[in-house]
């Protein structure tokens, strides 16, 4: 075997042990193939917040959630009747970053994932110049994304 062929071989071994062993390399290729199934899940839960569709966006929220295990949807709608949101005007994602692995099973048993999601959002009431900064939960239970 010739030199070449085995520094090929231990610089594959060792980025193949970087993937397998490690969780920030993985959860950026991880974050690649993920990533249009997050924003998909992030727009259709704005979409929904913006045109008042409290229906999705309850659907939307996670299931393990202590609100949601908490709450029932009727439950949801006497909060917003109590304490209505802010008319979203508009909303742009920034980014989607820090995908990372549910270290704590214990607390949060059905999460495989978690990642942040980071929104620019004006309100109706504040004027168009006013934007505000956000950044959202969003975890992976079950193979799929939810709002947490």
């Amino acid at each position: 075997m010739s030199k070449t062929v085995k520094i090929i071989i231990v610089c594959a071994t060792v980025i193949i042990s970087g993937f397998a062993f490690w969780d920030v390399p993985r959860n950026k290729v991880t974050l690649l193939w993920e990533k249009d199934t997050i924003e998909n899940t992030a727009h259709a839960y704005l979409n929904a917040e913006m045109k008042k569709n409290s229906q999705l966006v309850y659907a939307l929220l996670a299931p393990s959630s202590d609100y949601k295990k908490t709450h029932s949807y009727e439950n949801y709608l006497n909060d917003l009747k109590e304490n209505p949101p802010l008319s979203m005007n508009e909303y742009k994602i920034v980014r989607i970053y820090n995908l990372r692995s549910n270290d704590n099973k214990e607390n949060y048993p059905e999460v495989d994932k978690f990642v942040q999601v980071e929104v620019e959002i004006t309100f109706s009431n504040a004027g168009p110049n006013n934007i505000f900064n956000y950044s959202f939960t969003f975890l992976k239970e079950k193979g799929n994304w939810y709002k947490g």
